[in-house]
């Protein structure tokens, strides 16, 4: 296996962690993106000691916020020439009630989908330097909640904690779709759902008691975090998958996607929306 240069974003904690280390142990580049700098360089210096590999790198910056993106990126291109692995591992899921970025974006929809939509779009260049580069997001078991509205798509109506969650999933699925039905030379992407893991995610998303029951009952039956992130470290870097694109993959296996989770009018909706949104970000490289 050849060594990759990879960067994981969400990777101070939880799966995006364990997927870290693992990549580390392996011997690849590891940059791990996180929002807090004094957590996130502890997390590189636990990764260096743990895995004996000193090519741990970091960047710092709250995704939810699109300004922030493009400042990282110019960090990447200052420090790298090429990107071999850009995992979406970094995700959010918030309250019972409507929250807005600074930006004036849902937060779900600005972690969970503009983020990852921008930050693959802006570091093309650098991925398609690599011999054969790999786009790997993550999406969830989820993304079949929600019913879809393409004159609503941050929930402005209807917002609720698991709509808005359920269909941020969908929606990413759907933006790597149409990145890889747009043909980009050396570049696959794909998707992946890690399982029921004990991450941060769910420990900050939960809400009331009936929220703490439900996930006390359910967590002798939530998969380890190794296993939860098998997924991501397997289309990230294994020989098998070189030149495939467009899948979703759970538990080291395809999985098949209902029709109706997969039309080509309700993709393009989101990706042209996506594509709106982040039209200065993008005009500005």
């Amino acid at each position: 296996m050849n060594k990759k240069i990879i960067l994981i974003t969400g990777a101070n904690s939880g799966i995006g962690k364990e997927t870290a280390m693992t990549l580390a142990k392996e011997g690849h580049t590891v940059i791990i993106h996180g929002r807090n700098i004094e957590k996130t360089k502890k997390v590189c210096e636990e990764i260096k000691n743990v895995s004996h590999n000193q090519n741990i790198d970091m960047v710092c910056a709250d995704l939810s916020i699109m300004s922030n993106i493009p400042k990282i990126v110019a960090e990447l291109e200052s420090r790298y020439n090429s990107l071999d692995v850009l995992i979406n591992n970094a995700g959010g899921q918030y309250g019972n009630t409507r929250e807005v970025t600074s930006e004036g974006h849902e937060k779900t929809m600005a972690i969970n989908v503009l983020a990852p939509f921008l930050l693959t779009k802006l570091l093309l260049p650098m991925l398609q330097k690599s011999k054969s580069a790999r786009v790997v997001t993550v999406s969830s078991a989820s993304y079949s909640v929600g019913k879809f509205d393409a004159k609503d798509i941050e929930l402005n109506d209807g917002y609720s904690l698991t709509r808005s969650y359920g269909l941020s999933k969908r929606y990413v699925y759907w933006i790597m779709q149409k990145f890889a039905q747009s043909g980009i030379d050396g570049v696959t992407f794909n998707t992946v759902e890690p399982g029921s893991a004990d991450s941060d995610l769910g420990r900050v998303s939960r809400n009331g008691k009936l929220a703490n029951l439900v996930y006390y009952l359910w967590k002798p039956m939530m998969w380890s975090m190794d296993r939860a992130a098998a997924t991501s470290i397997y289309m990230a870097v294994s020989d098998n998958l070189e030149g495939v694109s467009g899948r979703f993959y759970g538990n080291l296996k395809e999985k098949n996607i209902k029709s109706k989770f997969r039309i080509q009018s309700e993709i393009d909706e989101v990706w042209n929306y996506c594509n709106k949104i982040c039209k200065d970000f993008l005009a500005s490289c």
